[in-house]
């Protein structure tokens, strides 16, 4: 076994350069697979939000972005993606896939310049099986997109603080730009790496170059500033998704990072499990601190200005799906340093203390290994869920189980609510057309103006639509006394027949009403 281990060890020194191309390679197609199981299950708002924009030309896209509270740029490159790939769940959720295998790239390039090849294989494999990194890669959203770009700035960054040349503080710039075009909240990762700066420089961090690069990013960014001003001044305040920031919660966000459930449901052998696994991160992070810095700061800036930034009196801001790259960067941390003590124990002299030292790199390795998978099984598990409604999103099932019921009648479908229109509207067809009631629509938020300035499913006088029509189909929820959540569009109609409709645990409870006129 020992000979074996020796010819591997020495084919891999020989074919280093070959196998630094093929790993972070094979590494993407891997997450690409794992995240392609599910590219077809049921969008929830966020993701039908994000398609409807696709529907208005870039000018008019922009506009109504800048009436919400996410920049742009995103919502571009999904609107070109789906120009050439189509517009059906899979095809538009690749897009993510694709930036999270780019993200693995970069993290992989970033680790192997700082860290060595093996430290940047171990590290990046953790990170392309991460449960949270593939749920959020399944979704029609700019989450792993921020993460590639944030892997990148950081991996340019390195190389600028190491060689100093200009053009990496200026490639540096554009993409601290594009970051902010994609998500604010890219900013807590340019803080994150402005610690780690000021760790580096100390006092001389407002030489020359280190200013005109913050000011050149400011700069790029400049155009979007009016929009941005308009969004704090418009939006309605307080994020309404967004839980209070509580102890309970910081045990989820650990919890979600690694295993992808509430710390409610993380319980028995898997309690344990990331009791041990957590035990070894905080260890290895301690030892360690001192040669991952940059993965440290990414790690815990942020999470820590956004809980400053959720006290009382302040509205919680602390999202964990916006700080993607601090949850991610929990896996890093682990590979990087395990392979930081693998290297520091690799040369004891006694036979004895190098296979124990062997077994504790294996062990640990293989719990953390073991989370991940554990974690990957509750994403399948779960689905789409949401952890901040904990619900889980039932429109694509909806709409098929109505057009079963529904056959070759086609009748319209009215949704008695703007958000639930917004998630059948994407599986609509000329067939089984989906429509919501304009007259019942409170436009105070911008995530609505979309719907204001498309007529397609917009029913702006009921009277006209349904003297056309002698059945329609009406969806509304219960709540648990069976009691209809919203009243019928007109009482000249009476209920013809009905189905209730609780497709799994993690959904309301809908009514799929067939109205016929009196």
């Amino acid at each position: 076994m020992g000979s074996f281990m020796s010819s591997f060890w020495r084919y891999l020194q020989s074919h280093r350069r070959i196998i630094c191309i093929a790993v972070p390679i094979f590494l993407g197609i891997l997450y690409m697979v794992l995240c392609m199981v599910q590219l077809q299950q049921s969008i929830w708002f966020d993701e039908s939000y994000s398609a409807y924009l696709t529907r208005f030309e870039y000018p008019k896209l922009w506009e109504l972005t800048a009436a919400d509270v996410h920049p742009p740029f995103f919502y571009i490159l999904l609107k070109t993606w789906a120009h050439f790939f189509g517009h059906t769940d899979f095809a538009m959720r690749m897009l993510s896939v694709l930036f999270g295998a780019i993200a693995i790239i970069f993290a992989f390039l970033w680790l192997k310049y700082k860290y060595g090849a093996t430290a940047a294989i171990t590290a990046s494999t953790l990170l392309a099986i991460s449960p949270v990194f593939i749920r959020y890669g399944q979704e029609m959203r700019m989450y792993t997109l921020i993460l590639a770009i944030v892997f990148a700035a950081t991996y340019v960054l390195q190389l600028a603080v190491d060689n100093g040349k200009k053009r990496w503080w200026a490639i540096y710039a554009i993409l601290i730009a594009l970051g902010m075009w994609t998500h604010y909240f890219c900013a807590l990762a340019w803080i994150a790496h402005l610690v780690y700066l000021i760790k580096i420089y100390g006092k001389k961090i407002f030489q020359k170059k280190i200013v005109a690069t913050y000011a050149a990013a400011v700069l790029m960014f400049a155009p979007w500033l009016p929009s941005l001003f308009v969004q704090i001044t418009s939006v309605e305040s307080g994020g309404f998704w967004i839980r209070d920031i509580s102890a309970h919660g910081l045990m989820d966000y650990w919890t979600e990072s690694l295993v992808y459930m509430t710390s409610d449901d993380a319980k028995g052998w898997i309690f344990l499990l990331l009791l041990f696994v957590s035990i070894i991160i905080f260890a290895l992070a301690i030892k360690y601190r001192g040669k991952i810095r940059m993965l440290l700061s990414l790690a815990l800036v942020p999470v820590f200005v956004l809980i400053l930034l959720s006290l009382p009196p302040l509205e919680s801001m602390f999202n964990p799906r916006y700080i993607l790259y601090s949850i991610v960067a929990i896996a890093l941390i682990f590979g990087v340093s395990l392979v930081h003590y693998a290297r520091d124990h690799r040369k004891k002299r006694s036979a004895k203390a190098r296979r124990r030292q062997v077994a504790i790199v294996t062990a640990s390795f293989l719990m953390f290994f073991g989370t991940s998978i554990v974690g990957i099984a509750s994403v399948y598990a779960t689905g789409n869920y949401n952890f901040d409604t904990y619900v889980k999103s039932p429109s694509k099932d909806l709409y098929n189980t109505i057009t079963t019921i529904d056959g070759n009648q086609n009748l319209a479908i009215i949704c008695a609510s703007e958000w639930l229109y917004y998630d059948l509207s994407f599986y609509a067809t000329k067939e089984h057309s989906v429509y919501f009631l304009n007259e019942t629509v409170d436009y105070k938020y911008g995530s609505l103006y979309p719907l204001r300035e498309s007529a397609i499913g917009r029913i702006d006088n009921l009277d006209a639509f349904l003297a056309k029509r002698d059945y329609f189909w009406y969806i509304t929820t219960v709540n648990d006394q069976g009691e209809f959540a919203n009243t019928f569009p007109r009482d000249s109609w009476q209920i013809y027949e009905y189905s209730t409709v609780k497709l799994n645990d993690h959904s309301d409870t809908y009514v799929i009403v067939k109205m016929a006129r009196k």
